[in-house]
């Protein structure tokens, strides 16, 4: 019986050991390191990427915040024509239905913003990436490496196996500089606001 379980045990590991004889040998690992923080704060592309990024990032919060300043100042108009008693109830019923409608495409309009300028970001940013990905390429290539490792996910190395500053060095050269697409804002949904009485359809004859 245990003849036939290691005749069985070889036969099946027969085609297993010629697979290895003939299949090429896996190389030697060269392992390098790249530091992707440092990359992020001291490349020439991705400096010029958040430069323009603060630019629209300051436009839209100064029309977001002169827009909350409208809000407030129709807010307490209502609350004082509501103490003052200057409306009927049904008036300040719709200046506040009005006033939520307001509220409403505020919210949207920010919405819409934030959804430009992160495409417009992710945009600019996916073209450093790809110039990061290449210069660490060609660096590790120099080097010999066959394995490159992020900084973070490394505890102990030796520095000559980091190729940081040479994978900047060399994206610098390559890409200095990166334009930030100007940011589309969506064009605002046809739906009726909230409170915005609804075009009824006609009744067929």
């Amino acid at each position: 019986m245990k003849f036939k379980v290691w005749g069985v045990l070889l036969s099946l590991a027969a085609p297993v050991m010629a697979l290895a004889q003939s299949s090429t040998p896996l190389p030697t690992p060269v392992i390098a390191i790249i530091d992707v923080d440092e990359v992020q704060l001291e490349a020439l592309a991705v400096k010029a990427v958040r430069v323009q990024a603060d630019k629209y990032r300051q436009e839209f919060q100064q029309q977001g915040q002169a827009e909350e300043a409208a809000l407030r100042q129709q807010q307490q108009s209502i609350e004082q024509q509501r103490k003052n008693n200057a409306l009927s109830p049904d008036a300040l019923a719709e200046k506040a239905r009005a006033f939520d409608a307001s509220v409403a495409d505020y919210q949207r309009r920010e919405a819409a913003r934030r959804r430009a300028f992160e495409k417009s970001y992710n945009t600019a940013m996916a073209k450093v990436q790809q110039a990061m990905y290449e210069a660490t390429g060609k660096i590790a290539q120099v080097h010999g490496a066959n394995i490159v490792l992020p900084r973070g996910q490394v505890v102990l190395f030796d520095d000559k196996m980091n190729l940081t500053k040479e994978i900047i060095a060399l994206m610098d050269k390559a890409l200095p500089a990166v334009d930030f697409p100007a940011p589309q804002i969506e064009a605002e949904s046809q739906q009726p606001a909230q409170g915005t009485p609804q075009s009824q359809p006609k009744k067929k004859n």
